[in-house]
């Protein structure tokens, strides 16, 4: 390229300028074949960079050159990458007509003719005619492997890849990506371009196939290599790939950046395809966040761009449009473009769009009240998406059918409620790994919603309460139930188990022996994948598999005891659902709208979270207790279990005020939250230990290091975390409470990671944290507790083994992190409980130094005189409130919430 600068400066034509400078630099005493290299080499090298405008010159020079010297050799080499350049400038008729070129001058030559195969089989799949680019990748192939081009071959595996990934055989796909995969290794190494290419392909097919953990993998190590090797054009398509895993799994804040550093780095060089693609993504995702002005503006730059000439971009983008139009409340605009989309999807045999499109024609026929259609495009998206095999056509097609049903008034629409459960039950437990699983369900909750919804409304409360079971704390209750070493397991429950055991031991080994881990969790998973199926047959209809939530009956048998009640809450993407059960009563009522009602926590957050008290906060306290208690009737308790969900997450049920009463619900009531029944049974199940080694272990107040090895003076913080005066003396008089026990105390400088960890914290029965804490709502396992010398990060916090009956986290905020729908908050609570501790106490806002000290000290003295954590905090509350005084306002007592933590 800076070659073809200078020759531009020197104002001769960039045709022949560029092919004279070109040719100047060939060393004249290397052979031809090297000489030959070297003039395509700066041509190439943009080509593969994506920079198609910029190659396509130098290549047509090329050609030109090699016509009037009559060197057939270099005149079909040129043609051949000229017409790659055309196709990746979107100029298809042109490619066409370079490609027919070409192969006449292939000749007789079996090797040229089956690279010009190769790349007709391109063309072919770009424009959607499947058969003839399946027909010319296997003639290539076979050319192949006459002539023994395995660098040929292997490019041949990767068409077929593309040719099976794009009709819907996604298994298929990885079959072939992984055959080019090893050619490609073994011909140019592991760390080519080829290798990156074939990684980001196997990448895509490991996402279609429900495999988030896999790809995800693979993208990275593609990204990496692409690095390496500088090539932004293939950092942006890797990125934009692993952008779509994030987008599956609800993580749509990790999604964002990537597309736009990916449009950022290609529109430069004018890959237009490339473009288009990330201009669709950036507009589908802008539609699901209601930001409809800039998805619009995505979707006309994609338009202008496009040109309508690229058959699977065109049918994505008019896919988003229509999706668009839809969320617009355009549904007569909708029912066009999709059914547009529809049609060529159709033609072209594009297997995921066929089953979008219908998907979301059934969706907009619904809202035009068209029931009939809606039933009819949907039963065709179940059928195709179940050819397919891929769990997400599967699920979005088995919603858009229980909707069309639903709005139909058919019973049977439940049936298929469930089947999308049972669809998402197994692909989160069995094909996502780590973090990433959590989010499998978020973007997908319609399903669970729509079966509440249904069960609601035909007065079955306690079913629908199951339901919403399901759709709560998988992963917590995963982590829970792996630390259960009593049961003996099912042959299911063992490979699950083995597959997360084998996935997360590679944190602590190298890259080689990671490699076999990998192959090893594979392995496992195709084995579960079969099982599984084999159970769903012999499955009775409806079954979700085997599912780790407890049932309603089970619930109350485990957890009622005396005068303790149940409020739960259901946030759905419409609609809010709340229960209040006790050991003998479930009831269910709708709540009320989810926006209207978000608004109303909103604002009571805002007031009691208000630390002046200047902001009026009883009367949106009075009226949320009557928009989210009262429709429910509640009996009198006299301990609350809390299963909170969406907003509510936030905002403490305790300072709520009930309509009749003076005080709020927090100075007459017991307290206890949970992100899920299931999990608060197994908490209140586990068995209390007679004694602990020792009794408390505090930190207080550390001095954190401003550089490697280095400590902080006294009162200096790093991040601008200011210091916390009121902290080291909190941490010690906790433990002076607990006199003639074994206790201990880390503040200060001697607050260090390593020293905490050399104490054993398993051995003690309470945990207790006066320090900051960092709390990430995009990356969950950066959240941490600060010590002197490190985080104390999810990851790290997971792996303890404690047994602690509770964990203090007596820092600002603790209670938050990454709200992940169905997951609850994914944060420092969620951590320690899954490392064995039965309760935590956790604060929701900001809490001055001072005032927690003061209120944490008189916690202990609680527990230290034998009262239950839920008692302890109803006992320091109640003091609190009825002090009259500064300490009296919700912002000092309210934010601090008990997370399981059952006592006797």
């Amino acid at each position: 390229m800076r070659l073809y600068r200078i020759a531009r400066r020197l104002g001769r034509s960039p045709t022949t300028s560029a092919l004279l400078l070109l040719t100047a630099c060939i060393d004249r005493t290397a052979p031809s074949g090297s000489r030959l290299d070297s003039t395509f080499h700066v041509a190439d090298s943009l080509r593969l960079e994506g920079r198609y405008p910029q190659a396509g010159p130098l290549l047509r020079a090329l050609r030109d050159s090699f016509a009037l010297a009559h060197d057939t050799a270099g005149l079909w080499r040129a043609e051949l990458w000229w017409s790659d350049a055309l196709l990746g400038s979107g100029r298809v008729d042109s490619a066409r007509l370079a490609l027919a070129e070409a192969l006449t001058l292939a000749g007789a030559d079996p090797n040229r003719e089956g690279w010009v195969r190769n790349q007709r089989s391109i063309l072919f799949d770009r424009v959607g005619q499947f058969d003839s680019a399946a027909t010319e990748a296997m003639r290539a192939r076979q050319l192949a492997r006459t002539t023994k081009d395995r660098s040929l071959e292997a490019r041949t595996f990767n068409a077929m890849g593309r040719i099976h990934s794009l009709t819907g055989h996604y298994r298929e796909a990885l079959n072939d990506n992984t055959q080019a995969l090893a050619i490609k290794r073994a011909v140019d190494g592991d760390s080519s371009r080829g290798v990156a290419t074939e990684l980001n392909e196997m990448g895509i097919s490991y996402r279609h196939l429900g495999r988030f953990t896999d790809a995800e993998r693979a993208f990275g190590q593609a990204i990496g290599m692409e690095r390496a090797h500088r090539n932004a054009e293939g950092v942006a398509r890797v990125s934009f790939n692993l952008a779509n895993v994030y987008v599956a799994t609800g993580d749509d804040t990790r999604a964002l950046p990537l597309l736009l550093d990916a449009l950022h780095i290609v529109e430069p060089t004018g890959n237009v395809r490339g473009e288009v693609f990330l201009h669709t993504s950036l507009a589908e995702l802008y539609t699901r966040a209601a930001r409809y002005p800039a998805a619009r503006a995505h979707i006309a730059s994609a338009l202008v761009l496009n040109h309508g000439v690229v058959a699977y971009s065109r049918v994505e983008l008019l896919g988003a449009l229509g999706r668009l139009e839809l969320a617009e409340q355009r549904a007569d605009v909708a029912v066009i473009v999709l059914d547009s989309a529809r049609r060529l999807a159709d033609s072209a045999g594009f297997g995921r769009e066929r089953v979008s499109s219908r998907a979301s024609l059934s969706r907009a026929a619904i809202a035009l009240g068209d029931a009939r259609a809606a039933t009819r495009w949907a039963a065709g998206a179940v059928t195709i998406a179940d050819s397919l095999g891929d769990p997400e056509a599967q699920v979005e097609a088995c919603e858009a059918d229980a909707a069309a049903l639903e709005a139909a008034g058919r019973p049977s629409a439940l049936g298929e409620y469930r089947r999308a459960i049972a669809l998402l039950e197994s692909w989160r437990g069995r094909l996502a790994l780590g973090d990433l699983r959590m989010g499998v369900a978020e973007p997908r909750l319609s399903a669970y919603e729509g079966a509440i919804r249904m069960l609601v409304r035909t007065g079955r409360p306690a079913e629908a309460f199951d339901v919403a079971e399901h759709a709560r704390a998988r992963l917590l209750l995963d982590l829970m139930h792996d630390r259960d070493e009593g049961p003996v397991r099912s042959r299911r429950d063992q490979m699950r188990q083995r597959i997360r055991e084998r996935f997360d031991a590679r944190d602590d080994v190298d890259a080689g022996e990671r490699g076999a881990i990998d192959r090893e969790v594979a392995a496992l998973v195709d084995t579960l994948g079969t099982v599984d199926r084999d159970a769903r047959q012999h499955a009775p209809a409806g079954d979700p598999g085997d599912p780790a939530p407890l049932p309603v009956a089970a619930v109350q048998t485990q957890l009622f005891t005396g005068r303790r009640a149940m409020l739960a809450v259901f946030w759905g993407e419409r609609d809010v659902y709340g229960w209040w059960i006790t050991r003998t009563s479930v009831r269910a009522v709708r709540l009320g709208r989810a926006d209207s009602l978000a608004m109303v926590m909103e604002f009571l957050r805002s007031a009691i979270s208000d630390t002046s008290g200047r902001v009026p906060w009883q009367a949106p306290a009075r009226h949320a207790f009557e928009a989210l208690v009262s429709p429910l009737a509640p009996d009198s308790a006299s301990e609350v279990l809390v299963i909170a969900d969406g907003p509510l997450v936030y905002v403490p049920l305790e300072a709520f005020v009930p309509p009749a009463d003076r005080l709020p619900w927090g100075a007459t009531r017991r307290f206890v939250y949970g992100p899920s029944a299931s999990v608060l049974a197994i908490l209140a199940g586990a068995p209390a230990r007679a004694r602990w080694n020792r009794a408390v272990l505090a930190v207080g107040d550390p001095t954190f290091a401003t550089r490697r090895g280095e400590s902080a003076a006294v009162g200096e913080r790093f991040d601008g975390r200011s210091p916390l005066p009121y902290a080291a003396a909190e941490a010690r008089d906790i433990a002076a409470l607990f006199a003639g026990e074994r206790t201990d105390v880390l503040v200060g400088r001697g607050a260090t990671l390593g020293r905490w960890r050399a104490l054993n914290p398993g051995q003690y029965r309470y945990l207790h944290f006066a320090t900051h804490a960092t709390l990430s709502g995009r990356r969950p396992g950066t959240s941490a507790v600060m010590l002197a010398d490190g985080a104390l990060d999810l990851p790290a916090i997971r792996r303890l083994d404690l047994t602690a009956e509770l964990v203090t986290l007596s820092a600002c905020e603790t209670a938050l992190g990454s709200e992940v729908r169905g997951e609850g908050v994914v944060g420092l609570s969620h951590a320690f409980l899954a490392a064995g501790a039965r309760g935590t106490v956790v604060t929701l806002w900001p809490i001055r130094d001072r005032s927690a000290a003061n209120f944490m000290t008189a916690f202990y003295h609680q527990l230290r005189i034998g009262a239950a954590p839920s008692a302890a905090l109803l006992s320091v509350r109640r003091q609190w409130i009825t002090s009259g005084g500064v300490q009296s306002h919700p912002s000092r007592w309210a934010p601090y919430v008990l997370v399981g933590g059952f006592g006797d």
